[in-house]
């Protein structure tokens, strides 16, 4: 895969932009929540090395390898995270995987679905994507419903097909957005 040049992209209120190192000590406070450790592919227990380990190494990787964007969800006023939010495993296809969580402190203000319908529009204007897939472990329902308000067609269930909380294996729901979709309800008004 031809290497990635990190992007920037500011969207309203939010900034999305790649990590920092300065960005470690709110990674691994956000990563403390146990929903994120619940629903998420994360390591558990989540330390501070493992912070560390994915803003220093991970997440540049996964640009300079053309593989991933892993983007900071962050306040475009204040800088505060807000949020994490990357296209994975992106392949040389044309396909790739949307992955996010959100910090406590921001849920329930439409960060994510604005940091997905930003995320996903970029990804098929910029890097020419033919389909980004969303998968979330059944009972998640918060991101079935982000999911669904950014125009993702929900596919169906994939029987233990995703390992979350440390370890476990679990029944996933999947779903796609491809360039032709309509746009989201909510781009409409």
């Amino acid at each position: 895969m031809p290497s990635l040049e990190p992007a920037e992209i500011t969207a309203g209120r939010l900034h999305l932009r790649p990590w920092q190192p300065y960005d470690i000590d709110a990674v691994y406070e956000a990563c403390q929540d146990p929903q994120i450790a619940r629903w998420t592919r994360l390591p558990r227990p989540y330390r501070r090395a493992d912070a560390e380990s994915f803003v220093r190494d991970l997440a540049p990787t996964a640009w300079a390898e053309g593989t991933g964007t892993p983007f900071a969800v962050v306040d475009a006023t204040t800088e505060r995270l807000l949020a994490s939010i990357s296209l994975m495993d992106i392949s040389t296809s044309g396909e790739a995987e949307i992955g996010y969580w959100c910090a406590e402190h921001a849920r329930g203000q439409g960060v994510i679905s604005q940091a997905v319908t930003t995320v996903t529009r970029w990804g098929f204007a910029m890097l020419d994507l033919a389909r980004i897939e969303w998968r979330a472990a059944v009972g998640n329902d918060a991101s079935r419903r982000v999911a669904q308000r950014t125009g993702f067609v929900l596919e169906g269930t994939l029987r233990q097909a995703l390992v979350v909380d440390g370890g476990r294996r679990v029944d996933c729901w999947v779903g796609s957005r491809l360039p032709t979709d309509p746009p989201p309800r909510s781009e409409l008004r």
